[in-house]
């Protein structure tokens, strides 16, 4: 009984843990890395950490809006 209970609440937290992704955006799952931004003075050099959602390739995350746009969109 107590496996089964383990086990359990092995699977919640699992399914807890999985992001609802908005249109567009994809869970990366356990391995997540460094997602490619824009909207920064320094968007070249500076990368945030996310473990949530990513934009879908090609689009990126404008930092400034939080939404997926494309390369050319991002702000200067």
């Amino acid at each position: 009984m107590r496996l089964w209970v383990l086990f359990f609440a092995f699977l919640l937290c699992l399914a807890v843990s999985m992001a609802d992704c908005p249109a567009g955006e994809y869970n990366p799952g356990p391995d997540c890395s460094f997602e490619t931004i824009c909207g920064l003075r320094s968007s070249h050099s500076y990368r945030r950490h996310y473990c949530d959602c990513w934009c879908t390739p090609p689009l990126i995350r404008d930092t400034s809006t939080n939404t997926c746009v494309l390369p050319d969109q991002c702000p200067n």
